[in-house]
C-alpha cells in the first residue's frame, strides 16, 4: 500500500463570491511540482473543499478533516505541510523544505 497524500483542489469558494487557496496546500503542490517522482510513489486525492470530506471521513474519521495530511502505511498520519514534505523527500528521495 502507498501512503494517501489528501489536498484541497484549488482554488476553491468559500463564501458566495470569495476565492482562495489553501496555502498548506499550495506548499505541498511546490514540492510535488518539483519532486515530479513522488507521484509513481504516493496516491495524491485532491479533493473539494466542502465538507463532510467522505474520503477522510471513511478513512480517519468525522473529526479528522484537516489537510493537507498524509496517511502512512500503517495508519499513522502528517498534517504539517513542511513535515509531509520532509517525509517525503527521505523516503523516496528529492528535494526537502529548507530550514
Amino acid at each position: 500500500m502507498k501512503p494517501k497524500l489528501f489536498i484541497l483542489k484549488m482554488p476553491f469558494e468559500d463564501g458566495p463570491g470569495t476565492i482562495w487557496i489553501c496555502s498548506h496546500c499550495a506548499m505541498i503542490e511546490g514540492a510535488l511540482a518539483v519532486n515530479q517522482h513522488w507521484a509513481s510513489e504516493v496516491d495524491i486525492q485532491r479533493i473539494d473543499f466542502e465538507r463532510p470530506r467522505k474520503q477522510l471521513v471513511a478513512l480517519l474519521g468525522e473529526d479528522k478533516q484537516w489537510l493537507p495530511v498524509l496517511v502512512l502505511e500503517d495508519g499513522a498520519t502528517i498534517t504539517a505541510p513542511v513535515d509531509i514534505i520532509n517525509y517525503l523527500a527521505d523516503k523516496f528521495g528529492g528535494a526537502a523544505a529548507h530550514p
